[in-house]
């Protein structure tokens, strides 16, 4: 694909950003705890800037990110433990494992027109199966499992602090990130944004909906199954309980806030979701419990009244105002 000048700029753009957030650490002086909080931000960043595939071009509120980035993990995590093998090699066999799920899901539910309500519901409760899967004392049980301290270093992508995972994530976020860039420039953006706004309306133009829908559904898995292992060895523990629909949920609604098909709406509010949430959770989590899931509500009936368009329009307006062109 050639380049115009607006994917150029995005791809600048992207780069720019990359290199912004790898040097937080050194302007909030190593702190621990507030690594600890941006490293998770950039974790569901990557989630949702992801999701955004699915969810932003094809128009398919998936509701199952939790699945595949917990099912990924697990697998690099099991093949580290049991076998020795590198979370290098590990994170694409997480991938591929979690790309083969979306793709047996996924092929029968677009073969039958499952979409809008249904499919969402159906994500949904994929969430609910694979964990009661998972609770099963033949794979997880109810136990919590721990990875190794002995499991150290650039090798094992486990480290005694957190700048080193951060700036993984980061790196991970910014493929993703040009990952989405690619796919809204080339005849599959296309063809999804057609199938997001008129499904009916591409396939009678000729769209092979199905096969698009798929390719999307299987991208978007892939990449959170990648990802899943950063995921847990940011937090050093896997359970069952990873597969966690209310966390699911949240991705899609940081992407619904984010505007449907905006990388940057996408990543802000990602971005400012999170880290609001995990500074109110911590602060005053014992105080208030729930407080950041009241936040969500709250801006989503925000959004809806004043910005049903999410955050993709309020950057869209700052862009042209300084001049910055692209699709992002």
């Amino acid at each position: 694909m050639e380049f115009s000048k607006a994917v150029r700029k995005d791809i600048l753009a992207v780069i720019a950003l990359v290199l912004a957030m790898a040097a937080i650490p050194f302007a909030i002086g190593f702190e621990r705890y507030y690594l600890l909080i941006l490293s998770t931000a950039t974790v569901f960043a990557i989630y949702v800037v992801a999701w955004n595939i699915i969810g932003g071009y094809a128009g398919q509120l998936d509701l199952a990110a939790f699945v595949y980035s917990s099912l990924g993990g697990i697998v690099a995590a099991r093949l580290m433990v049991y076998y020795g093998i590198t979370p290098w090699i590990g994170m694409f066999a997480g991938a591929g494992v979690a790309a083969a799920l979306a793709a047996i899901i996924g092929y029968p539910t677009f073969r039958f027109g499952i979409k809008e309500v249904w499919y969402a519901l159906l994500t949904a409760s994929l969430v609910v199966i694979v964990r009661e899967i998972m609770h099963m004392p033949e794979f997880l049980g109810s136990l919590d499992y721990r990875l190794p301290w002995k499991y150290m270093g650039w090798y094992w992508l486990r480290f005694p602090t957190y700048e080193q995972l951060y700036w993984v994530l980061v790196a991970v976020l910014g493929a993703t990130m040009l990952i989405n860039v690619w796919i809204s420039n080339s005849k599959i953006g296309y063809y999804l944004k057609a199938i997001r706004e008129d499904e009916l309306a591409a396939e009678a133009l000729g769209v092979d909906v199905r096969k698009y829908k798929l390719i999307a559904l299987v991208t978007y898995a892939a990449i959170l199954g990648f990802a899943g292992y950063l995921h847990i060895s940011l937090n050093g523990v896997y359970t069952y309980k990873n597969f966690d629909s209310a966390q699911s949920i949240a991705v899609a609604i940081m992407g619904i806030i984010g505007g449907l098909g905006s990388i940057a709406g996408a990543f802000t509010s990602a971005i400012t979701l999170k880290i609001v949430g995990e500074y109110l959770r911590s602060s005053f989590g014992a105080v208030i419990p729930g407080l950041h899931l009241l936040i969500y509500g709250i801006l989503l009936i925000v959004v809806g009244i004043f910005k049903p368009e999410g955050l993709a329009s309020v950057i869209e307006w700052f862009k042209k105002k300084v001049g910055w062109g692209g699709e992002g």
